[in-house]
């Protein structure tokens, strides 16, 4: 226990073994106490470095943190303590959550029910304990439906200071994560969310949480400011949507838990992802998302300017706010909210006609730059250009980006902000104009500056949208020194090196796979997109790589990837790829063992002619036995079929050349498609 309680609170000291022994228990009362007893004062480093001119009558159109904090101020909770008979009653059933050697399911749901029995009047306190609180949240996880509703009952009216408690906050995450999947039972079996229960009646899960909505309105600015409520506020926004708070991933998934929670579920082999094994969207009521509307209005529209603006700098709040403009519905109200939102974190901007005008810009221009550069607000500057209406898009590029690219780009933080914008340009006429305003000096610059991502979203977005294709490519060539002899254009790439840098490589440096760039690999990915003219810089220099170390490629998480593009390109012609396939022969059975050459087979075999095909599988079959009895061999055996091809030869062969026939068919239909697409 000692370990999973680490990780809810960074200030706890290292102790020796001795200590944890004989000091667990009184630590535990003296880190409730200090819970209970501290007040909620701000942490003044969230506070923004604005860039705005000393102007004083400026000073009250952003509040600082400490204004945050004495509007919103509210205490946590504190229900008393646990009696130490109680406290060691739920420490001992622990094991037993742990363990879940129950000999049926309804073994396990009589032991969930006779343990809320015994703590029956003591949720609350175990909710706001130190230590409980861990193991309450494994109780949740192996309670049924009624046993959910029956505990969510129990918190009822204490919504607030529980969402602002170090401790109970995270049972209410987990609490509300499971009880979506309830909302989504009870939608499918026509329980309704407005018709309120009786009294002694119990209430439907979605009643309960509707209820907890009406709770924040008052204080849902203030929630999403402190740091334990936020991140419930998050999950609730996910419930009410019919959003799987288990399918978020990457950065988003940072927005719904904590650091430490999400480290403490992967050091548990813990995940959420348990609850729900189907992958389908949660069925919620109208009123959910008329609730979520709700709570939207009261941020977007309700709240005062000089708050929603001190919100987008905010580094608790302003992840929410993004997750409020990446939520939004497609209809017409949605994208009203979303429009609403957008103009009043950036002063107005949507709806003023002519935005380069001197006044009354002069504080929106500097409040923008306090966006661009500030490490919390550009993430949200981030989300901006990506969910903006074109026409917005268009106006907010040339107001402030245009003639700006290199020196944002350059910024460690804004450069990221000029990712977002580049990837997410509109028409190929405004990425056009960005790749116009970006020299090969700026390509270099950003290159040798780290810069990487620029470059990459700039080739991705060439790709995408098909255009200025050969600029860009040309351009990079030119950066990377290689205009004259791109031989060496993979060399470079894969490293993110110009030509000078590479040949001031180690022998040993550059035979290290391991200095590849993820960016770089990217790169080359998203060049392998384009058709034949632009790609064959990165063909011809990868088949010009000695076969040992293409090979090697293979078994690399970053070359891998760009080796597999190489393979599975539709613009690389027949006869490079039966090459490239014919140089893996004698490997393919230690690249099906490999947790990235596996890939590497499965790509080749989705692009093999029948004949290659037979070459394959003559390999394959000859280590069958060894491959059936690894756990990535045994899925490639699946995927080339290769039972049925010892036992019905022939009938193998018509499958894979019917395969054949299908691919080619739809290569046709695309190819027609993307003709008609570009006329």
């Amino acid at each position: 226990m000692g370990k999973a309680r680490s990780k809810r609170n960074s200030r706890r000291r290292t102790r020796t073994k001795e200590e944890n022994d004989h000091a667990d228990d009184s630590n535990n009362d003296t880190q409730q106490q200090q819970q209970n007893q501290e007040p909620d004062q701000p942490d003044q480093t969230d506070a923004p470095a604005f860039y705005m001119d000393d102007q004083p009558e400026q000073q009250d159109l952003v509040m600082t943190t400490q204004d945050l904090h004495d509007k919103y101020h509210f205490q946590a909770a504190h229900y008393g303590e646990l009696e130490e008979d109680m406290v060691g009653y739920f420490k001992g059933i622990e094991a037993k959550l742990d363990d879940q050697d129950f000999d049926s399911a309804e073994d396990q749901r009589l032991f969930v029910e006779n343990v809320y029995s015994e703590v029956e009047g003591n949720e609350l306190r175990l909710a706001t304990n130190y230590s409980c609180s861990l193991i309450l949240e494994k109780m949740l996880k192996i309670s049924d439906h009624f046993q959910l509703r029956v505990f969510m009952d129990k918190l009822a009216g204490q919504t607030i200071p529980l969402f602002a408690h170090r401790f109970a906050s995270h049972v209410c995450q987990t609490l509300l994560t499971l009880a979506a999947h309830v909302v989504d039972q009870e939608v499918a079996e026509g329980v309704s969310a407005t018709e309120r229960s009786k009294p002694g009646e119990l209430p439907s899960m979605q009643q309960m949480i509707l209820d907890m909505c009406q709770d924040i309105r008052p204080m849902i600015g203030g929630l999403i400011t402190q740091q334990f409520a936020s991140h419930v506020v998050r999950i609730l926004l996910f419930v009410l949507s019919g959003k799987r708070v288990d399918e978020t991933h990457g950065q988003a998934k940072g927005k719904l838990r904590t650091k430490k929670s999400s480290q403490y579920k992967t050091s548990k082999n813990d995940s959420l992802a348990s609850v729900g094994k189907d992958r389908r969207s949660l069925r919620v009521p109208a009123a959910f998302l008329d609730m979520f509307r709700t709570l939207t209005n009261d941020l977007a529209v309700k709240s005062e300017d000089s708050v929603i603006r001190s919100l987008s700098a905010h580094k608790v709040a302003s992840p929410v706010l993004q997750l409020l403009l990446e939520m939004q519905g497609k209809d017409a109200e949605g994208k009203k909210v979303q429009a609403i939102l957008v103009d009043r974190l950036l002063w107005g901007f949507v709806t003023d006609p002519n935005p380069g005008a001197d006044s009354p810009t002069s504080s929106r221009n500097a409040w923008f730059q306090t966006l661009v550069r500030d490490t919390v607000a550009s993430h949200l500057l981030e989300v901006i250009v990506k969910v903006v209406s074109d026409d917005v898009y268009d106006k907010l590029y040339k107001t402030y980006f245009a003639g700006r690219l290199e020196k944002f780009g350059m910024n460690p933080v804004s450069n990221f902000v000029i990712q977002q914008l580049i990837s997410h340009a509109r028409t190929p006429a405004q990425l056009k104009a960005m790749v116009d305003e970006l020299p090969a000096k700026a390509f270099k610059n950003f290159i040798v500056g780290g810069k990487h991502g620029v470059v990459r979203s700039i080739v991705e977005s060439s790709a995408n949208l098909q255009a200025c294709q050969k600029q860009v490519i040309d351009t990079l060539l030119e950066a990377l020194g290689l205009k004259e002899d791109p031989k060496q254009t993979v060399d470079c790439l894969m490293r993110m090196r110009t030509l000078d840098g590479w040949n001031n490589m180690t022998d040993e440096d550059k035979y290290n796979l391991r200095l590849f760039h993820i960016q770089g690999s990217l790169i080359v990915q998203a060049i392998m997109k384009m058709p034949a003219e632009q790609n064959s810089v990165v063909v011809n220099s990868f088949l010009s790589l000695p076969r040992q170390t293409s090979l090697r490629w293979c078994y690399t998480p970053v070359g891998s990837r760009a080796y597999q593009a190489i393979v599975s390109s539709e613009s690389v012609s027949e006869k490079i790829k039966k090459k490239l396939l014919k140089d893996l022969q004698g490997d393919y059975v230690r690249l099906s063992k490999d947790k990235f050459g596996s890939h590497i087979v499965e790509a080749c075999w989705g692009v093999a002619d029948i004949n290659m095909k037979e070459k394959i599988a003559q390999e394959l079959v000859k280590y069958e036995h060894d491959l059936s009895e690894h756990h990535l061999g045994k899925c490639i055996l699946w995927t080339c079929k290769i039972d049925l091809y010892k036992r019905r030869h022939d009938d193998w062969v018509e499958r894979e050349k019917g395969i054949d026939r299908k691919r080619d068919m739809f290569k046709d239909i695309l190819g027609s498609d993307k003709k008609r697409s570009r006329s």
